[in-house]
């Protein structure tokens, strides 16, 4: 943005280095009206609320995070640290009001034009600790203190102090001694832990292609063994299917068979060969097929083949 603002400025015929900046040559601050008060010290700035007041004037709520045109000044010091003071107008009136920094103690304060919103919660709501906690650690300190003027406690607790730093001491032990382990064989475990990552990987490349190979975009679970027990368990039914489709083979098997080899060119010939041939395979459906005879029945006068295989058909797949 600066260099933009360089490049685009406007340099009169009658300028040149010797002058000075653009800035100097034309008598003015680059920060224009915000510095217009730079001699007094003041310098106009962006302030934001710290907190939530009220208006002396106008009674009107100011919330925290308002934003106003301050004018800010340094007016003292704390020690090394300057004392800011910041003034503004009320954005509904007219008033006037003025914030300073407090250093010493780390906030900002009112001076005039302006209250401090006071704010009462609950501390259970706010989730704060309340009295019982605070009187329970007080009780505790006291019991404490009670406990070293008493010699007897004072050896008690010591004896548990050295079981329980023996105890710790072998805890301790195991540790150094496998954190010991681990930076002795630190290129074993270094390779061991990349081969994993290179078998997993492998895994996860071959899954990947698979599933891509049948169209699924998504990834997907491992397979459960729970999940092979239940589709072990699903019956289809599947010696009953094979059953009728092996009888279906035997019926145009015999269908072909029965067939004539030449076929006649006179039509009259052809009906009486059809139907001839029509009648043997009712018979050998009959046969062949485990088909109730009585369904057959209204089907004694017709002669046309296709009739006959759907009745079989229908019944086949019952």
């Amino acid at each position: 943005m600066a260099e933009r603002k360089s490049m685009n400025k406007y340099y009169p015929p009658d300028w040149d280095p010797s002058k000075g900046s653009i800035n100097q040559y034309r008598g003015q601050h680059h920060l224009r009206d915000r510095a217009k008060k730079i001699d007094q010290g003041i310098l106009v700035i962006r302030f934001e609320m710290p907190f939530s007041v009220w208006c002396l004037a106008c009674e009107n709520h100011i919330g925290m995070g308002v934003r106003f045109n301050a004018e800010k000044k340094a007016i003292d010091k704390y020690f090394t640290t300057n004392i800011y003071s910041f003034k503004m107008k009320c954005h509904i009136c007219s008033n006037q009001f003025e914030i300073q920094t407090d250093p010493k103690n780390t906030e900002y304060k009112i001076i005039n034009g302006l209250r401090k919103r006071t704010e009462e919660f609950d501390p259970i709501d706010a989730e704060l600790p309340s009295s019982s906690f605070i009187k329970y650690d007080n009780d505790e300190k006291n019991n404490n203190n009670n406990n070293n003027d008493d010699t007897l406690l004072k050896l008690e607790n010591k004896k548990i102090d050295i079981d329980k730093g023996k105890k710790e001491s072998t805890r301790l032990e195991q540790l150094q001694e496998i954190m010991t382990n681990r930076t002795v064989n630190d290129y074993q475990l270094s390779s061991k832990m990349r081969k994993s990552f290179r078998e997993k990987k492998k895994e996860e490349q071959i899954e990947l292609e698979r599933q891509q190979s049948k169209g699924i975009m998504i990834p997907l679970l491992k397979e459960h063994q729970d999940d092979i027990d239940a589709a072990k368990d699903i019956d289809f039914n599947f010696n009953s299917l094979k059953r009728k489709l092996d009888e279906s083979k035997k019926i145009k098997r015999e269908l072909i068979k029965n067939e004539s080899v030449l076929k006649l060119s006179n039509n009259n010939n052809n009906n009486n060969n059809s139907i001839s041939n029509n009648n043997k395979i009712e018979n050998i459906i009959r046969k062949k097929s485990r088909i109730d005879p009585s369904l057959f029945n209204n089907n004694n006068n017709n002669d046309n083949k296709s009739k006959v295989n759907e009745t079989f058909t229908l019944n086949l797949f019952k």
